[in-house]
């Protein structure tokens, strides 16, 4: 394999019918309290043969990976006009890997995909992983050339650790998304409390909206409801409506990145369930 210019997509070699690109994407939905409908759709990629995003990028030379994150971007879009999504005014969040370098190449697909399938790009949030085994350049790279377009971010899999840290102290993204490993068990670790009570000051500070990923019981839900967390996502995919609705606040001037309303109202069905009940309560 060769490569060619560097700010390309054209360096990506895969060949068009190699079947680690035949993927399925389904969406997530995010939740606020008080809402009855998502206010966002995360998309999750997955290969047909069951294979996680993640474990088909492993697989993939580092030349390669950028056309595997190209095929993901197209085929979100796609489903997402197929559901009626563009018709809708839910965001939806489609996850790029960093580590698949050429950020500007990647965002220049994605706003070509969105005008192919009629997507306000406004309503695309790119989510960009924190974690600690990711890579602090490469991540902040792709959060820079995100904010140059206007694009909005969120911070994945956030849990308080070194990556995390930078990349909010030197970017303000949307939203921020509590790490699973951080909201599991919360109701019974004194340490893991502190540390969310810790990023829920910062996003405070910043007006970052917090959504909790993983939540999986009451206990959890009522801990991260005492500190201020008003979103959530629900770790189950399901089928998106044509006609969904975001609630945004009301009479208040939206800052660079606008913060969803934090709803006091009735919480949304939440009890002792497994992630797939919980999508089906929503």
């Amino acid at each position: 394999m060769t490569a060619t210019n560097p700010a390309s997509l054209s360096t990506a070699t895969l060949s068009r019918v190699d079947p680690r690109l035949d993927l399925e994407v389904g969406f997530r939905p995010m939740v606020a309290k008080g809402a009855d409908r998502p206010f966002a759709w995360q998309a999750i990629a997955s290969g047909t043969d069951g294979r996680s995003f993640a474990a088909i990028s492993a697989s993939l030379l580092p030349e390669q990976r950028p056309a595997l994150e190209a095929r993901r971007i197209t085929l979100t879009l796609e489903r997402a006009a197929t559901l009626g999504l563009h018709r809708g005014d839910a965001l939806i969040a489609i996850p790029l890997g960093a580590a698949a370098g050429l950020a500007e190449p990647l965002l220049s697909h994605l706003f070509r995909a969105a005008l192919a399938n009629h997507v306000a790009t406004e309503r695309l949030v790119v989510e960009i992983s924190a974690d600690e085994r990711g890579d602090l350049d490469h991540a902040a790279a792709l959060a820079e050339a995100c904010t140059r377009r206007g694009i909005s971010i969120t911070l994945d899999a956030f849990a308080a650790g070194p990556v995390a840290l930078k990349l909010l102290a030197r970017f303000t993204p949307r939203f921020v998304k509590l790490d699973p490993s951080l909201v599991r068990g919360i109701h019974g670790s004194a340490s893991r409390r502190l540390m969310a009570e810790g990023v829920m000051r910062l996003a405070r500070n910043m007006g970052v909206t917090v959504i909790a990923r993983g939540v999986e019981n009451r206990g959890e839900h009522d801990v991260l409801h005492a500190m201020g967390v008003r979103h959530f996502q629900i770790g189950t995919a399901a089928l998106p409506h044509p006609d969904l609705s975001r609630r945004e606040p009301r009479g208040v001037t939206p800052p660079v990145h606008r913060r969803l309303a934090h709803h006091n109202r009735a919480a949304f069905p939440l009890r002792a369930a497994r992630p797939a009940e919980m999508a089906l309560a929503v």
